[in-house]
């Protein structure tokens, strides 16, 4: 599977998402390159939101499947002022949080007939990712 990345940030977060995302991505792609998933999805683009209060309502989450490409999107919001006042770790962690939650969204996407298998395949994915960044 391939897993790609990208974010719809507000400047008061700074390089900080873009460090976190990218260590979270490094770590993703090698631990789902060997995936295949039941539901025929080949590529998940995952989409981080750090946008102020007053702002995350112009960015709402969004969990859709591009069929013919076979492509998962999913849009995900972070706290972005408990993202800003965290340490890079907690970041990471905050980050990975989100990733684990667009697998919980991919499950409401009627397209996509993702199984409990591909579901239980992608988490631990993400987990064997947390234990790599934090160890």
């Amino acid at each position: 599977m391939i897993f790609s990345t990208s974010s719809e940030q507000h400047v008061i977060v700074g390089n900080a998402a873009q460090i976190a995302r990218k260590r979270v991505k490094d770590v993703l792609v090698e631990t789902l390159s060997d995936v295949s998933l039941e539901c025929g999805a080949n590529s998940w683009t995952f989409i981080s939101i750090l946008m102020p209060d007053e702002r995350v309502i112009d960015y709402p989450e969004v969990k859709k499947y591009h069929k013919a490409r076979k492509v998962i999107e999913v849009r995900v919001q972070i706290p972005v002022n408990e993202f800003k006042e965290a340490d890079e770790s907690r970041q990471v962690s905050l980050m990975l949080d989100a990733v684990l939650r667009s697998i919980e969204m991919m499950k409401e996407i009627k397209s996509l007939k993702i199984t409990e298998s591909d579901v239980l395949v992608l988490k631990d994915s993400v987990n064997k990712a947390r234990a790599k960044l934090s160890g």
